[in-house]
């Protein structure tokens, strides 16, 4: 299947650590508490009459060779209208038929950036999706407005997989209430929501939705802050501010990517990741393949490591960068991957396809979101917590992140800080990070010296499904923490 891609390259805000209920995996993560809520300007285009929360998305379909709902040798038929908000643990999907004149409605919640699929039913796996709304920059739809929005006659072009509006860019920006700078920094980052493209995961011929399946493919970026070649500490916290320009300023080194696949756990309830002296390997029949569009061989991971929540099971591919300087994800190199998850054990495989990632070398370089931390003392105990929610802009410069650049992409969870407090690992104590450029916290916590944690964990989710793990510390020198 020939799948339409374009090869930005975009802020670490979007590529590599995906979400779920914050309480993280067994293996690497500790966690937060995602949602979602959105920033708006502009007011265009919009009727009044539907819910506050919700933009009513409308319109007729139709494919370069034939009205929707008619049939012709050969041609691609339209029946369903697929809109899918990628965010993991918030995650909401909307699914309606088509018309015979091709026209359909759908409502989305405000705040949440959504993947429109135009689908034909009758097809199996991936060749279901015939195409999917892009304009300009922007792979997905991202409405701040309450109302309704005609996208007018939309022509869906099945040999690229592109649905295009009939309305204009200004128009359609005007109606969602995105500025053109909110909509370019969205439309910077959005490439790997396409990831949900695929109406039928699990490939049995029918839509997903209608069985109430809902799929995830998650991705946990982990990096740690490094200042003058070694990781930000406590002290480097305590009292002071992190550089942010010049050859002094913080570093972001990523150490470790896991793509995860997710599904309801009474779809496939089977263990698939096992523990061994070397590494975790797959078990009971479990497989993963990355492919590549232009047919070049990805790189293997390293190992696997499982992942379960609430009513979801899953299980990962890990990618070690440490194990090997060299490595880079499936997807990072200029050609889309597609990757596969078979459960062995019921004989599923879960196809997920235009998967694009970034390279290393771009997530250090620039574009990466990081919680800065100063860590404030009153006779060398902590008092308060201020932070900064900061955007890399090259390899020596971090700039204060925007309100509307928070909003379009993180949850409205904001981030998460964990403290672990001496002499054991499970002495923990966390604090919520509100998704607003900066601010301070009171310490309100048992009193606590630098010298009293051991580690300090920072996570954030955004609105892609992404899980990022990048602003924590280590202990200063000489403590630890017993587990």
């Amino acid at each position: 299947m020939k799948i339409l891609h374009r090869l930005a390259l975009a802020p670490l805000v979007i590529l590599a650590a995906c979400s779920s209920p914050r309480g993280g995996d067994s293996a690497h993560d500790g966690g937060t508490t995602p949602g979602s809520d959105g920033p708006g300007s502009g007011s265009g285009g919009i009727d009044a009459g539907t819910s506050a929360d919700k933009l009513t998305i409308s319109g007729k379909a139709h494919t370069a060779n034939v009205r929707a709902g008619a049939r012709t040798a050969g041609a691609r038929v339209i029946t369903h209208v697929m809109a899918v908000n990628p965010e993991s643990a918030n995650a909401d999907r909307v699914l309606t038929k088509v018309s015979a004149d091709g026209s359909f409605s759908l409502a989305l919640t405000l705040g949440k950036p959504y993947v429109l699929v135009f689908i034909d039913s009758t097809a199996v796996g991936a060749e279901m999706a015939v195409g999917m709304f892009r304009a300009g920059t922007l792979d997905t739809v991202s409405a701040q407005l309450a109302g309704h929005l005609d996208f007018g006659d939309i022509m869906v072009e099945p040999s690229v997989q592109t649905a295009a509006i009939g309305i204009s860019y200004d128009d359609l920006l005007a109606g969602l209430g995105l500025s053109a700078s909110a909509a370019a920094y969205l439309g910077s980052v959005d490439d790997l929501s396409l990831r949900y493209a695929n109406p039928d995961i699990d490939g049995d011929g029918i839509i997903d939705m209608e069985q109430d399946r809902k799929y995830g493919l998650d991705f946990h970026v982990r990096a740690n802050l490094r200042r003058n070649g070694h990781n930000v500490t406590m002290n480097d916290l305590t009292d002071q501010t992190l550089v942010d320009d010049g050859p002094d300023a913080v570093v972001p080194v990523f150490n470790l990517t896991s793509i995860y696949a997710l599904y309801p756990a009474t779809f496939d309830p089977t263990v698939y990741v096992m523990q061994t002296a070397m590494a975790n390997v797959l078990t009971n029949g479990a497989a993963f393949h990355a492919t590549l569009e232009d047919s070049s061989t990805p790189w293997a991971p390293t190992s696997f490591s499982g992942l379960g929540f609430g009513e979801t099971s899953g299980w990962g591919a890990d990618y070690d960068y440490d194990a090997n300087v060299h490595l880079e994800l499936p997807g990072s190199g200029g050609s889309p991957a597609t990757l596969q998850y078979v459960l062995g054990a019921t004989g599923h495989t879960l196809t997920f396809t235009n998967v694009v990632t970034r390279t290393r070398a771009s997530l250090t370089e620039s574009g990466s979101l990081a919680i800065f931390l100063r860590l404030n003392t009153t006779d060398g105990h902590y008092s308060s917590i201020d932070y900064r929610w900061m955007k890399r802009t090259s390899s020596t410069a971090w700039v204060l992140a925007t309100s509307d650049e928070i909003a379009l992409t993180i949850s409205s969870g904001g981030g998460f800080l964990s403290f672990h407090h001496t002499p054991a690992w499970n002495n923990q104590f966390g604090v919520v990070i509100p998704p607003q450029p900066s601010g301070s916290i009171a310490w309100t916590f048992p009193s606590t010296t630098p010298d009293e944690v051991c580690s300090l964990a920072a996570s954030f989710d955004d609105k892609l499904g992404l899980r990022h793990f990048v602003g924590g510390a280590d202990g200063n020198a000489g403590v630890s923490c017993t587990f």
